[in-house]
């Protein structure tokens, strides 16, 4: 994979959900991209973050996706990169 900025890079590995939706958070607030990469089983849980940052957090989002594969030990394993873009909505006070 070919990721330029480890500023803006979340690598979705086992920790829960929340912690890769805060990092990814952060990054946009600093830099207003980030890349999340996954590979293997961890797929479905770059997915399953894109989708809740794109419903509950930005707005005016637009992202691209790469997939791909690359060895690993003796065999060859999915990859998953997501490049987005976007503004966190407006805090609402209730």
């Amino acid at each position: 994979m070919d990721v330029t900025d480890d500023k803006t890079v979340v690598k979705v590995d086992k920790k829960d959900i929340s912690k890769y939706i805060s990092a990814c958070l952060f990054s946009l607030s600093k830099e207003s991209e980030v890349n999340i990469i996954s590979r293997g089983s961890n797929i479905k849980k770059a997915i399953d973050i894109l989708a809740i940052l794109m419903r509950e957090y930005l707005e005016d989002a637009k992202y691209e996706i790469k997939v791909g594969t690359e060895p690993y030990e003796t065999r060859n394993v999915s990859t998953l990169e997501i490049h987005l873009t976007g503004k966190q909505k407006e805090k609402r006070i209730k």
